[in-house]
């Protein structure tokens, strides 16, 4: 590495590299350099080498950042690990970031992705070889890769910085401009002189400012012109009309040439001999001629039918295609509805199962509520009974208790009267036994009974008979 110079700016008013305040350092572009992308760049400014591929429009992945009215620009700035002397760290760091982001809002303005909702469209910058402005060759890069891609856009966006240098603004920075200079300003514009992305790092004032645009300015439109002539060596081709004529032409020197050269040979003969060579010379070269017009009319012939038939063949093919595309979108549209018919079976099989495992709770609380009712009836039954137990007990304790009673009061008036029959004094038995006496004294009346001697076991016999 090479230490800090002592002028950045010679005497001269010339610069390190030998360029004025106002000139661009050289610029090489190349358009299509990558097969397998949609549109591709290579731009060497310097001692940048920057590689840029664009694919797209395609369908937006992951589908969360689709747009519904839009496609999404993704813009992705990288530097290799050998782009710089101090190999690089691979993978993103927060200046890839910071670049990538403001890069992409350079060409939101531009791009018209109104066009492709729901679409994605990626550009991928690769720095090779860094030597101060690669995001700004970046941007110029991208520019070409996405009019490669056939991305519509309102026009080609070009960028360039400026910056301050031992106390003047110069355009352009190189390496050691950029690290030791005073400030560094990148700006990107539109064809219209619209800027779209605007920087700063260091100082400088409003006049510093204002004439440091002028020179962007200038710098941008040279660079459009080499964006354009980039292109049209790749999309411009000269007319069939103008190759015919420019084959012609070079026929035509070819036969002067060859009968210049035998006339030289044979200048030392005849005039007859030289007319008639020269006849012989005309003549061959006119059948020559003929013979390569004959030829070339074959060719073009052949041509034309080779046209045809790959015309055909295109024809064919895309009609094979389009029946192609049309069988996909009709297999996609019924895999679309068998995969919305699996949904709602699943939906359904689903809401079965909700409905199932409800109905199966339902019952299962249903049986247990039966279970429970079932127990809080064989209590209240066993309660019941516990009662209905109780109530015969008690009655049969209060049974047992009264006729305890009844015996004991039985016993009780037995034991009286055998106490007032033991009681009877002998004087009332005496007068009882006369006073049975008497009655029966009574009850035999005045008569007596005679017994029938007939019959003495008769008694109407007797004697009381009247």
């Amino acid at each position: 590495m090479s230490g800090k110079p002592e002028k950045l700016i010679t005497d001269d008013g010339l610069r390190l590299d030998g360029r004025r305040m106002d000139e661009i350092r050289p610029m090489k572009i190349e358009v299509g350099v990558l097969s397998r992308a949609d549109g591709s760049c290579y731009l060497e400014w310097g001692r940048n080498k920057i590689l840029v591929g664009v694919y797209g429009p395609r369908e937006a992945h992951p589908r969360r950042m689709q747009r519904p009215d839009s496609a999404v620009i993704r813009y992705r700035y990288n530097m290799a690990a050998f782009s710089v002397e101090d190999r690089a760290r691979p993978g993103h760091s927060r200046r890839s970031i910071e670049i990538s982001k403001v890069s992409r809002d350079a060409f939101e303005p531009v791009i018209m992705s109104e066009l492709y909702p729901k679409a994605a469209i990626d550009i991928f910058v690769e720095v090779l070889q860094a030597d101060a402005g690669t995001r700004t060759a970046a941007i110029n890069a991208s520019s070409v890769a996405l009019a490669d891609a056939g991305i519509p856009m309102k026009g080609l966006v070009t960028s360039c910085a400026f910056g301050k240098v031992d106390g003047q603004v110069v355009l352009d920075l190189s390496k050691d401009e950029d690290n030791y200079g005073d400030a560094d300003f990148p700006v990107a514009l539109t064809q219209d002189g619209e800027i779209t992305l605007v920087q700063m790092d260091g100082h400088l004032t409003q006049d510093e400012i204002k004439k440091g645009l002028e020179l962007v300015k200038k710098g941008c439109s040279q660079i459009f012109a080499l964006q354009q002539a980039a292109l049209r060596t790749k999309f411009e081709f000269p007319e069939a009309e103008e190759a015919e004529e420019l084959e012609e032409e070079e026929a035509v020197e070819a036969a002067e040439a060859e009968i210049s050269e035998v006339a030289a040979k044979y200048a030392g003969t005849t005039e007859v001999e030289e007319a008639a060579e020269a006849d012989e010379v005309i003549s061959e070269s006119e059948e020559e001629e003929s013979e390569e017009s004959e030829e070339e009319a074959e060719a073009e012939e052949e041509s034309e039918e080779e046209a045809e038939e790959s015309e055909e063949e295109s024809e064919e093919e895309t009609e094979e295609s389009e029946e192609e595309s049309e069988e996909e979108a009709e297999a996609e549209e019924e895999f679309e509805e068998e995969a919305e018919a699996e949904e709602e079976s699943e939906e359904e099989v689903e809401a079965e199962e909700e409905s199932e495992e409800e109905t199966e709770e339902s019952e299962e609380e249903a049986e247990e509520e039966a279970e429970a009712e079932e127990e809080s009836e064989e209590e209240s039954e066993e309660e019941a009974e516990a009662e209905e137990e109780s109530e015969e007990e008690s009655e049969e304790e209060e049974f047992e208790a009264e006729t305890e009673e009844e015996t004991e009061e039985e016993l009780e008036a037995e034991g009286e009267v055998e106490e007032e029959e033991d009681e009877i004094p002998a004087e009332e038995l005496e007068e009882d036994a006369e006073e049975e006496a008497e009655e029966e004294e009574k009850s035999e009346g005045p008569w007596k009974v005679v017994k029938d001697p007939l019959d003495p076991e008769a008694g109407n016999g007797g004697e009381n008979d009247e």
